[in-house]
């Protein structure tokens, strides 16, 4: 097999996303919605063990963070990244904040409404 298979010239090497999360699919400690705000959870100390994805993150996410973004500054699928965040919220290097519910299809109706009679 030839190297330049493997190889880019402007990436490097090129490694399949779903190596990144070993092949799962669903995060380790709970679903995480696409629009939920990731903040770390630790000290400034980097633990060890953890990839370069999972380190670009903690750095990332000092500051809240939504995992869309997070996503596209990885250049990465979501679902892999939500994956990733995943192992670091069930290590508790991350909280994970949930979106607010959607607001009530008769309130949305009301305001609907509400703009047309303007």
């Amino acid at each position: 097999m030839s190297e330049e298979r493997w190889l880019d010239e402007d990436a490097g090497p090129i490694v399949p996303a779903y190596l990144l999360t070993r092949g799962r699919t669903v995060p380790a400690s709970e679903a995480i919605d696409l629009i939920a705000v990731i903040i770390t959870a630790g000290g400034l100390a980097m633990p060890v063990g953890l990839g370069p994805e999972h380190l670009i993150i903690l750095q990332q996410c000092t500051k809240p963070t939504r995992l869309v973004d997070v996503a596209a500054e990885l250049n990465l699928p979501i679902g892999v990244v939500r994956v990733l965040v995943g192992d670091l919220h069930a290590q508790k290097l991350v909280e994970v904040e949930k979106p607010p519910p959607a607001p009530d299809a008769k309130v949305m109706l009301e305001v609907i409404n509400g703009l047309r009679a303007l």
